[in-house]
């Protein structure tokens, strides 16, 4: 459950530089695409999702976020008393997406090194062991390890120097659907210690289940943040109920419903409803009809970024920039 303001990014802005030869300066580079005036609020205990399309700037805002990349223009503050990059590299943990762990080098010996390197102590370093579940492989070689045991590994690095947010690029890439549930459960329990926690992930169904907060992220820009349930209210999502009863409804009951689908099996009457009456499923009940299943349907993550950007399902994942149904501030390359 999300709680106090810990950390706040006002109107932050990053602008990669690319390549832009010219024959009398074949080194020439331009300011390009990257994260535009952007506003976001972290909250103690919060799990925010960042789902976007590829190229919209996840990354790029994850570094930003953790002081990776520099913050061009705007500012970062915890309760209101601006932070300098410094300060900022201090309070988040960053586990990026491509972490090599190999070599004869033992667990421990690894957190302990990166621990001395950030100014903690090595018992700090054996604490964390515990925390992420690797306390019982701390003398395995890197080598030996599974993913889900490398990913554990690089979340306890993040770890290190009692971060108040965490920023997770792609956590669950390699893991088997075992690994997968077990780190989202690691995830939660530091959640519930008050931890800030920022992931960004294609496991869009992982994703779902685990955050709390959705940030869709387009072009960036963010074009949407709140509850999944806000969105969907501020998006126009209608909410649907599929219902299956064990024999069709009378037509008195069916007079003043919204029937999107329908189909009835020799077993069952399926029905998809829209905007249902609060008082229906008593009715049913009354009326004699048994209740098989009654459960609302919630959009995906995918169903979301679509309304929110006006792309289709076909462009997800797609260089899309020209498609976008909001009105974007589109950031123009600029000569430097």
């Amino acid at each position: 459950m999300a709680g106090e303001s810990v950390m706040d990014f006002s109107s932050v802005m990053f602008r990669h530089k690319v390549p832009a030869p010219k024959w009398y300066n074949p080194f020439k580079k331009q300011r390009g695409a990257g994260i535009a005036a952007l506003d976001l609020t972290l909250q103690s205990g919060q799990i925010v999702g960042l789902v976007g399309t590829n190229g919209a700037g996840k990354t790029t805002l994850l570094r930003m976020m953790s002081g990776v990349l520099p913050i061009e223009s705007g500012n970062v503050s915890t309760k209101g008393t601006i932070i300098s990059d410094q300060e900022l590299r201090k309070r988040v943990g960053f586990m990026p997406e491509h972490v090599r762990w190999s070599g004869q080098e033992t667990v421990e010996q690894t957190l302990v090194e990166f621990a001395l390197l950030r100014g903690c102590s090595k018992d700090s370093a054996l604490e964390i062991l515990g925390i992420i579940g690797l306390k019982n492989r701390a003398s395995s070689a890197l080598d030996s390890l599974s993913q889900g045991m490398r990913q554990r590994l690089s979340l306890g690095i993040a770890l290190l120097g009692t971060p108040d947010v965490l920023v997770l690029d792609e956590p669950f890439n390699g893991m088997d659907p075992v690994a997968i549930d077990a780190f989202k459960r690691l995830l939660q329990s530091l959640a519930r210690k008050g931890i800030a926690i920022v992931i960004s992930s294609h496991h869009l169904f992982e994703l779902d289940q685990l955050i709390d907060t959705l940030a869709l992220l387009h072009r960036g820009q963010l074009v949407a943040h709140g509850t999944t349930t806000s969105i969907q209210e501020r998006l126009g999502f209608e909410q649907l109920t599929e219902v299956c009863l064990d024999s069709e409804l009378p037509s008195k009951l069916m007079k003043n419903l919204e029937v999107l689908e329908q189909s009835t099996t020799d077993a069952a009457h399926h029905l998809i409803l829209q905007s249902v009456p609060d008082n229906l499923l008593k009715n049913i009940v009354d009326s004699g009809i048994g209740v098989i299943t009654w459960r609302e349907i919630q959009p995906s993550l995918i169903e979301l970024l679509c309304a929110a950007t006006g792309l289709d399902r076909q462009s997800i994942g797609m260089d899309v920039e020209n498609s976008a149904w909001l009105p974007m501030r589109k950031i123009q390359e600029e000569e430097e």
